[in-house]
């Protein structure tokens, strides 16, 4: 039997007990016998006639019945078998009860049984009527007693419960868990520090635990007797090793009691390698291998790139949307003595000025409104390995102060704390702007421009590698045959000179998403024109130069300029009218090599409609 059970059982025979005490005291105190009943009508005390039959259940439609069901007194006096309260009773004719009194016994408003006096005689019924209200007044108190002990039992039982519930989530988790007093004392200790302490080889448990404690006080009493906070880093030194823990302190403060202490622990080394082993499932394999072209500013790109790769040194990637700069910051750094730890990028242009700080450094718990639980940053994450950062031009200008003492202190601080960690990361960052006329713009800092333009890498577009264009023509089409089990053999000549002739402001990427359109709907063994022009949209003009129809009237060259951007914008959303919310800005903006911010300024500015996919 289980030690709940076992208690449970206990419980049960005290309150069975103390039930048979309370009936034997009445009955010599009024010398009228009792009876007490449980909430199935079951006699679990008795005196006089009714002793022998405790265990035994009463009758349905009874008083004990009446009064357990409406939670009421029930009272039979004068009126003796005439008695409301008798009228249903089976027994009525044949019954040898004079007189009685029932008083329901409750729990939290609800009865849960009923105690009553019983008269047998002339001389008990008498009293019974002569001392009716202070009889009912002295069951009553007694009721009380019952009902205090029925209370006490079923508060331990939920008590157990709930300290049984509690033990088996303590349990469950990953995290080791310990419980001290004020003094140091462990409460409570879960299963999980067990395996914690086993995984790590600690020998000496218990000397291994006062020097957790021992530390987590030196640290709080430094911490303006703050005992809460975390997660922190720990080291606990023991038998030559020492010992990193994430560890978390929560003080759980009862009035003017002593203080109690929670604190759970976490290995800091396997949790950093969870984070890195995350990153890296996420992380797309990528080498300069990978990375094709035959013309010399494309080799020469390249070449840079993996001279970049044999350094620490931060590199700026120019180029245009489509020309591959994340794939060459994937590729120095796998390239790199950081290839075994993350690769975290993020696009500064993609995510709201007021959430990009949050996202690069990460918050503490309750650092503003909806900060529940403490955010670990970008920065972070990247420890060891490398952050790519980029559309960097689009970063708001205080954030850059920021980022520039990051480049400078190798310090970052989450936002709600003062707490300084120190990184130990690479930056890799990218643009499509031209950072020098943001500078004069006084919309980035020359000072970071200095510091991540140590090693700059120019990425040419693709009108600008001729030579290249039909070289990844014949990669793209040899994949996508592979993909889609086909056997095109090529593209026809005129679809060639096409190719050539076109401007490719979508860049590579441009090219590649043609050549899988193409590949997916050409039906015989070449790519012919028509199906090219078709989707560039050229409608005849075989240079793939836009026409764009504007008056030279005498407007400003300011004025003239706004208007050929609107006109611009307004041809690529008609270009990509197929497509949809997100995948129609994002595609306009990889042609227009603009972020997503740019876009919807430039649209709101022009008053462009972008509902249905229609323009104003």
């Amino acid at each position: 039997m289980s030690d709940y059970l076992c208690h449970e059982k206990s419980d049960f025979w005290a309150y069975l007990e103390i039930s048979q005490k309370v009936a034997e005291a009445i009955e010599s105190v009024l010398k009228i016998d009792v009876t007490i009943m449980d909430s199935n009508m079951l006699r679990i005390a008795g005196t006089g006639r009714y002793r022998e039959k405790i265990n035994e259940r009463i009758e349905k439609k009874t008083a004990f019945e009446k009064c357990l069901l409406s939670g009421k007194p029930q009272i039979i006096a004068e009126e003796e078998k005439s008695s409301p309260v008798c009228l249903d009773c089976p027994k009525r004719l044949v019954c040898f009860e004079k007189a009685e009194i029932c008083v329901p016994i409750l729990y939290k408003d609800k009865p849960v049984g009923v105690i009553g006096i019983i008269a047998f005689n002339d001389e008990q019924k008498q009293k019974i009527i002569s001392n009716q209200e202070a009889y009912l007044n002295f069951i009553q108190k007694m009721a009380s007693l019952l009902e205090a002990k029925y209370s006490e039992i079923q508060m331990g039982k939920e008590n157990q419960k709930l300290s049984m519930r509690l033990n088996s989530i303590l349990n469950t988790i990953d995290e080791g868990l310990i419980v001290y007093d004020s003094r140091g004392n462990v409460l409570y200790r879960n299963a999980a520090l067990d395996r914690l302490f086993k995984e790590m080889n600690v020998k000496d448990q218990d000397e291994f635990i006062l020097k957790i404690w021992r530390e987590i006080r030196t640290r709080t009493a430094t911490a303006n007797d703050d005992p809460d906070g975390g997660p922190n880093e720990i080291l606990i030194h023991q038998d030559g090793e020492c010992f990193a823990f994430l560890a978390s302190v929560t003080a759980l403060k009862e009035n003017d009691a002593e203080n109690e202490f929670i604190i759970t622990l976490q290995n800091l080394k396997r949790l950093q390698k969870k984070v890195i082993q995350s990153a890296e499932r996420n992380q797309i394999s990528f080498s300069f291998s990978d990375i094709i072209g035959r013309s010399s500013a494309f080799v020469e790109a390249r070449r840079i790139a993996e001279k970049a790769a044999e350094s620490d040194s931060n590199v700026l990637i120019y180029g245009e949307s489509g020309t591959g700069k994340e794939l060459f910051a994937r590729a120095i750094h796998n390239s790199s003595k950081r290839r075994e730890y993350p690769f975290v990028p993020i696009n500064c242009g993609a995510i709201p000025d007021e959430l990009l700080e949050s996202e690069l450094f990460g918050y503490e718990k309750g650092a503003f409104t909806g900060a529940y639980n403490t955010k670990i940053g970008k920065f972070e994450v990247a420890e060891n390995g490398t952050i790519f950062l980029d559309e960097i031009s689009e970063m708001p200008y205080p954030l850059q102060v920021k980022l520039l003492r990051v480049l400078q202190e190798k310090e970052i601080c989450r936002i709600g704390s003062n707490r300084i960690r120190r990184v130990n990361v690479r930056i890799i960052s990218a643009t499509n702007s031209d950072l020098s006329k943001k500078i004069r713009d006084g919309l980035f800092r020359e000072d970071l421009y200095y510091r991540l333009n140590i090693i700059p890498i120019h990425i040419p577009p693709l009108r600008e590698r001729k030579e290249d264009i039909l070289f990844l023509t014949e990669f793209f089409i040899d994949y996508y045959n592979r993909v889609f089990g086909k056997n095109i053999i090529g593209v026809s000549k005129k679809a060639a000179r096409l190719f050539l002739e076109y401007r490719w402001p979508g860049n590579v990427r441009e090219l590649q998403n043609i050549l899988e359109y193409a590949v997916n709907f050409e039906s015989g063994r070449e790519i012919n024109e028509v199906l090219v022009r078709k989707r560039l949209n050229l409608d005849g003009d075989k240079s793939g130069k836009a026409e764009f129809k504007y008056d030279c009237d005498g407007r400003s060259l300011e004025e003239r300029l706004k208007k050929l951007e609107k006109l611009i914008i307004e041809e690529k959303l008609v270009s990509y009218r197929h497509l949809e919310g997100k995948c129609l800005v994002n595609k306009v903006c990889e042609d227009l090599g603009v972020s997503r911010a740019t876009f919807y300024r430039k649209v709101k500015e022009f008053g462009i409609s972008l509902k249905n996919d229609t323009v104003s």
